[in-house]
């Protein structure tokens, strides 16, 4: 099965300066990234600090975006967990609400291993309410799937795809080889986007298309174009990196705010964007703005 093609946003989930939900902002987002006709949306993953919501936040977010969505519009929700049972808990409140699919990450902090990467997806498959994509996220989780690893659970009948996070490109083509178009493939670092498209991916999960989804949604719409792509790709390249130059939603939720989409505010234990990079990021927004967009929109 195939939960999406194209582009996915990874939302922020927008606080407002008391550090509650922002829901009125929630709104303005979500309907920025329908016009500019995202795929699909996921909320509560990494970049929607899904780790620092509340059980009642999650619920009442969830079907909030829910309802903000058109059907075309997949809803993807971030139902993680070292338990699987605490996982498998948190897909069927997904599917209660309306997530058409979760995204489960790879055990975290424990560091197990192959096999136990498995086991723990088999546990959660067996009972999973909705499709699941598998998360590998090294660089978070302290694991990484190995490319047989993943290959073997590719025979679950819920695991709809992979968002591949690993930035190593030795062990993405050998992912994308291994495992040979049975399984749909994300990109999940939005500075490869045009590596993954090259390598015949099913589209991104991205971080960037917060603020530029048509940007984001217009290379998806020219993969078949490779040269185009990668002028397109070229242009996105200091914004994506700066994406990451501090721990993610820190540099998108800043550059949001300056978008006035949303306010500068995140949940410890992260921190508002340091001094240093906010020049950085500024310039690179300026660059990609049109004049007139940069005068009405932005607060540069």
């Amino acid at each position: 099965m195939k939960v999406f093609e194209g582009t996915c946003t990874a939302l922020v989930t927008p606080f407002n300066s008391k550090g509650k939900i922002d829901w009125l902002a929630t709104k303005r987002l979500v309907e920025m990234q329908l016009r500019n006709r995202v795929n699909a949306i996921l909320v509560l993953g990494s970049t929607g600090e899904g780790m620092a919501i509340s059980s009642e936040e999650r619920k009442n977010f969830i079907r909030f975006v829910r309802s903000l969505l058109h059907e075309d519009c997949k809803l993807i929700v971030g139902a993680g967990s070292n338990n699987p049972e605490e996982a498998i808990r948190l897909i069927g409140e997904a599917k209660k609400y309306g997530a058409n699919a979760c995204l489960v990450q790879t055990p975290y902090f424990c560091k197990c291993t192959q096999n136990g990467i498995v086991k723990h997806f088999k546990t959660i498959c067996e009972r999973s309410a909705l499709p699941i994509i598998v998360y590998n996220i090294p660089s978070r989780s302290g694991v990484n799937i190995l490319p047989n690893t993943m290959l073997e659970m590719c025979k679950l009948p819920q695991i709809a795809g992979l968002k591949e996070a690993n930035g190593d490109i030795n062990h993405i083509l050998s992912m994308t080889h291994t495992l040979d178009g049975k399984l749909p493939l994300y990109c999940g670092n939005d500075n490869l986007y045009q590596l993954f498209l090259s390598l015949g991916a099913s589209g991104t999960i991205s971080v960037t298309s917060n603020i530029f989804p048509a940007k984001i949604a217009k290379m998806w719409a020219k993969r078949g174009q490779m040269d185009e792509c990668l002028k397109m790709h070229d242009k996105l390249f200091d914004i994506n990196n700066l994406m990451f130059c501090e721990p993610n939603p820190i540099p998108v939720k800043y550059a949001l705010s300056r978008l006035g989409v949303i306010e500068n505010v995140v949940r410890p234990p992260l921190t508002p964007l340091e001094e240093g990079h906010k020049k950085e990021i500024d310039s690179a927004l300026g660059a990609l703005l049109p004049k007139t967009e940069a005068k009405s929109n932005c607060k540069i």
